[in-house]
């Protein structure tokens, strides 16, 4: 029956782009958090699930943003949280399996013995919590259990969360630009100048039925190409262990996604192409950057400028409502971004003194952005050969056109001695299409940017 209803929607070549439609009117302006965050929701199907934390500060849109992506996933999909005791993971009921905790303000999970149950639910799988109960004889020793896998989607007006959920999270950020407040306030004054045009109703059954399609069927997944990635991630930070695994789990949530255009090998498994790795790239490439300091985020950086411009104009230290007037935004959002900002050492607080205001000057130079992701182009030209003997069908296309770029299979010129590798011919020469394998990764990498160091805007 769930199939029946969404099989339409099933076959459309790019479902996150038919979210982005649905969402029109009532979104504005955060399409590609709105798509991380539904593919991460779906990727509650695997074993290890993406979780997801929403940075932004008060009154952002952060749950507003959430609110709107669960809103096309069955009930049976998340469990709503706005807070929870120390041990309520443990006692509750509700299953825990193939699902996300979404807790709508991450100090509703402020307890030290809450963030290591939580902690070990995303990382173990499950939780096996040993306590006592009194018995006849005295206290009786037994084992609470609790199945997992289990996601979690949060949001939060910090800029930074303890260290060891900040590693095992993927962050996304609210815009907090006066370009997209503008945006936002149109749209409400459209919405209550036009009620009657505005599309209050909630997303088609469709969308429903194709979670619960999806949580229905096996969800095993092979990615051809993921060797091929791996090697190409400059091993430049200790995170990117975890990290790459986010990758990978969310190119096989778009390959399940998508399944219904996609191939299937002997042992029936979905085999991700390089289109769901292209998807993948576009969405999360630059934030993957940003984790590592191997790129720095726009609100960062026009931040350092403004202060960089201020200290030029009246050459001393800076305030922060000076760098709210110079930015045209609200102190609070100028002292969350300058605290970010600080944090990564790109500006330097020179007020020691507890509870006064801060006097900021520039830090260390804000590096030129670096990628850490391979670009699909590099990938294009190659299908990674399915081990011997074990075969993939279908066979290899003898057509294949990939972002503008059209080349044939000849199995004549297949070179088995280059990494296991087949590849598609160059349609402009006579030799197999191969990337320069690490071209541009001797720039130098910034360790893990995460510490525990005192805020010093506190």
């Amino acid at each position: 029956e769930a199939w029946e209803t969404c099989k339409d929607l099933a076959h459309q070549p790019d479902i996150l782009v038919e979210l982005v439609d649905s969402l029109k009117g009532k979104l504005v302006g955060q399409d590609r958090e709105a798509q991380i965050l539904y593919l991460a929701l779906t990727s509650r199907v695997l074993d290890r699930p993406v979780s997801v934390i929403v940075k932004g500060p008060s009154s952002g849109g952060k749950s507003y943003l959430v609110e709107q992506v669960v809103r096309y996933f069955p009930e049976s999909a998340y469990l709503p949280l706005t807070s929870m005791s120390d041990k309520a993971l443990i006692y509750m009921d509700d299953p825990l399996e193939h699902r996300f905790l979404v807790l709508y303000e991450a100090a509703g999970m402020a307890g030290e013995t809450v963030q290591y149950i939580v902690r070990s639910l995303l990382s173990e799988g499950e939780i096996n919590y040993k306590t006592v109960m009194s018995g006849a004889d005295g206290p009786v020793p037994f084992t609470l259990h609790k199945d997992g896998p289990t996601g979690l989607v949060m949001t939060t007006t910090q800029v930074k969360v303890h260290p060891e959920n900040e590693t095992r999270l993927l962050s996304l950020a609210v815009l907090d630009t006066p370009d997209q407040t503008a945006a936002i306030l149109r749209a409400i004054g459209e919405q209550c100048a036009h009620p009657d045009s505005t599309d209050r109703s909630g997303p088609e059954p469709s969308w429903a039925a194709l979670q619960v399609f999806l949580q229905s069927v096996p969800s095993d997944v092979v990615i051809p190409f993921a060797t091929e990635v791996a090697k190409r991630i400059p091993p430049s930070a200790l995170r990117l262990r975890r990290d790459v695994t986010v990758v990978f789990n969310l190119i096989k949530a778009h390959a399940i996604l998508h399944q219904a255009t996609r191939s299937r090998d002997e042992d029936e498994r979905i085999v991700a192409t390089i289109e769901d790795y292209a998807r993948v790239y576009d969405l999360i490439g630059e934030l993957l950057a940003e984790n590592i300091e191997a790129a720095v985020s726009r609100d960062v950086r026009e931040t350092v400028e403004a202060v960089r411009r201020l200290h030029d104009r009246h050459s001393r230290s800076v305030m922060i409502t000076e760098v709210a007037g110079e930015l045209k935004l609200d102190r609070s959002t100028a002292s969350r971004r300058a605290k970010k900002a600080t944090s990564l050492g790109y500006l330097r607080n020179e007020e020691s003194r507890p509870g006064r205001p801060a006097q900021l000057t520039l830090g260390e130079d804000i590096p030129s952005q670096r990628t850490i992701l391979p670009a699909p182009e590099l990938l294009s030209d190659c299908v990674v050969a399915p081990p011997q003997g074990l075969g993939v069908s279908p066979s290899p296309p003898d057509h294949y056109v990939h972002a503008g770029i059209e080349a044939t299979f000849d199995p004549l010129r297949f070179t088995p001695e280059i990494d296991d590798r087949v590849c598609l011919a160059d349609p402009l020469g006579d030799r197999p299409a191969l990337a320069d394998e690490y071209g541009g990764l001797d720039q130098p990498f910034t360790a893990d940017p995460f510490d525990d160091d005192d805020d010093p805007f506190s």
